[in-house]
């Protein structure tokens, strides 16, 4: 992977406010952000962009899980980091195993905190 000096995210939630809480401090933090509102978005921006770095989500984006969405983009990326929000997920089949969570109330802070472990991570493995 090249090193660029920002990282183009994925962020999906469908609470507007946090959802604008992630994009307004990963763009404040110099990155390219790309905001969704529902899992069916999150998916194809995922799936459809070039080079995109990460994929933040929420527990639930409307009818779909986190879980389900996981499932979906792994289908087309595997290696996609992908950092979930809210509370810890059940993680019953090892799905999960290498999606973080990050509890809530996040502060801004701890979410560039997770965005950069997460990338220096694969920044290792590329």
């Amino acid at each position: 992977m090249t090193h660029r000096p920002y990282y183009r995210i994925v962020a999906a939630d469908d609470d507007p406010m946090l959802l604008a809480f992630v994009v307004s401090t990963l763009r404040d933090a110099g990155h390219c952000v790309f905001a969704a509102y529902d899992a069916e978005a999150a998916c194809e921006l995922a799936l459809e962009l070039d080079e995109v770095d990460l994929m933040i989500t929420n527990t639930r984006l409307g009818t779909v899980s986190a879980r389900q969405l996981v499932r979906a983009v792994r289908q087309g990326k595997p290696h996609l980091p992908i950092l979930h929000v809210g509370e810890p997920l059940p993680n019953p089949d090892a799905l999960l195993d290498d999606v973080p969570n990050l509890q809530e109330p996040i502060t801004a802070d701890a979410l560039l905190a997770a965005v950069r472990e997460l990338l220096a991570r694969r920044e290792t493995r590329a």
